[in-house]
């Protein structure tokens, strides 16, 4: 659950010759951003709660 990752799919997905595998990969990219940014809201409200 990174930003890192979510940018390998999607530069792997832009590298693909397979649009199965791309739109595969660019789903993959997008499951990473939302974990990433629930993970950041998450802690965001940790911080406001202790704050």
């Amino acid at each position: 659950m990174s930003l890192s990752s979510a940018k390998n799919y999607a530069l792997r997905a832009e590298r693909s010759q397979d649009p199965k595998e791309a739109a595969d990969l660019l789903a993959k990219a997008i499951l990473e951003l939302a974990a990433s940014i629930e993970a950041t809201d998450a802690k965001v409200k940790k911080i406001n709660k202790s704050g």
